[in-house]
């Protein structure tokens, strides 16, 4: 019998290819390797995965990074560079955890908001970050490689945290 469970932690160094990998696959950014990577080393502290790990009863155990948030400090605040959950995990909460843990890394810090970039044609991520209490700011003309305009959000993190 095999049983599954999810872990949310902060990204081990190791793991960066994993993150980087799964951030080209599900964020249509003109960001390179070298760009995560940099990010990463300057805000580790923020870079969270989602771990799912497989427990049968002769093969020990399996964990796979299934979804990933990478948080920084901008401009005074908590920011959210890039958030993604594999298909298959997708609707199952993955990504609201991993909203949760950094809003509370950022709010342990002392950081009592947090912004982020979402495409004006992402309808399903724009879904996503209203449910969990973020508000649209403005759009950014422009804002992406290939001229798509951005909307920027923000949260404060006592009305995140009372959402949850």
């Amino acid at each position: 019998m095999t049983k599954r469970w999810m872990e949310i932690r902060k990204a081990a160094d190791p793991e960066l290819r994993d993150i980087v990998s799964m951030w080209k696959r599900n964020i249509k950014t003109a960001n390179t390797a070298y760009d995560i990577v940099t990010l990463y080393r300057y805000f580790k502290n923020y870079f969270l995965v989602a771990t799912c790990t497989d427990t049968g009863n002769n093969t020990g155990t399996n964990s796979d990074i299934i979804g990933f948030v990478a948080g920084a400090v901008r401009d005074g605040h908590g920011h959210i560079s890039g958030i993604a959950v594999d298909k298959e995990f997708r609707r199952n909460g993955v990504g609201m955890q991993l909203l949760k843990a950094v809003d509370a890394t950022f709010l342990a810090e002392g950081y009592d908001r947090v912004t982020l970039e979402v495409r004006i044609s992402n309808m399903e991520a724009i879904k996503f970050y209203e449910d969990h209490g973020y508000k649209s700011l403005f759009t950014i003309k422009g804002y992406y490689a290939d001229g798509e305009d951005a909307i920027v959000y923000e949260v404060k993190n006592a009305t995140h945290k009372a959402r949850t």
